[in-house]
């Protein structure tokens, strides 16, 4: 998504976190089709403040997946 100043915002996991949400996100779904439900998919939720790390959770029904730090930064011209 482009802001009014031409820079997007991306969220950057690491290699490490992407299998991590991976694995937590196909055992889910698993659990949901063998059930006969629908997959639910997941919500991501990044924490960005100054002066500390930014933080991302995934989250689906009462479940929460800390991921910890991300980066996220601003990039120019996309």
């Amino acid at each position: 998504m482009k802001s009014e100043i031409g820079e997007a915002l991306h969220i950057r996991l690491s290699p490490e976190q992407t299998r991590q949400l991976h694995e937590w996100a196909a055992r889910r779904t698993a659990a949901e089709v063998e059930a006969g439900c629908e997959p639910s998919g997941f919500y991501l939720e990044v924490a960005v403040s100054g002066g500390y790390p930014s933080t991302i959770e995934a989250i689906a029904g009462g479940e929460r997946l800390d991921l910890g730090d991300v980066e996220v930064v601003l990039v120019a011209g996309e």
